[in-house]
């Protein structure tokens, strides 16, 4: 399976299915200002774990991190799979990001192995609990 984001809608309320919750994500990710449609979708109590160093992250830290990467222009994601535990949802799956790291060069490739966790809110939307990306090195 091949996904490939390029706006979102911003609604207001968490997204009725995960597949809504991973399109609404993904679509986030490439918006000039991605920071209000990110945030909507996760949990205030989320932890991210990104980065080829490790670093562990809550939502605000990861936020600024990652309003400092640079501009994201594309997402595709590939090799999805989605498993259900009742209230829980763990989507895995590769993904590939051009990042604008300086804006007047061509986009740079990241690729990462990917785990989400989302949770049910009490409306029954779901919401980003966990997010762990795992650089992948290219082929050879």
């Amino acid at each position: 399976m091949t996904t490939s984001s390029t706006a979102a809608t911003g609604s207001p309320t968490a997204p009725a299915t995960v597949e809504d919750a991973e399109a609404a994500w993904l679509a986030a990710q490439t918006l000039p200002d991605p920071e209000q449609s990110l945030r909507a979708l996760m949990r205030p109590d989320c932890v991210i774990v990104h980065a080829p160093a490790g670093h562990i992250h809550g939502v605000d830290d990861w936020l600024r991190y990652a309003a400092r990467l640079g501009r994201t222009s594309q997402v595709d994601t590939y090799d999805v799979t989605v498993q259900r535990f009742g209230t829980t949802a763990v989507v895995s799956c590769l993904q590939e990001m051009r990042v604008a790291f300086v804006p007047e060069l061509t986009p740079f490739v990241i690729q990462a192995a990917v785990s989400r966790v989302w949770v049910t809110d009490a409306s029954g939307g779901w919401q980003m609990a966990h997010l762990q990306m795992a650089r992948r090195l290219p082929p050879g």
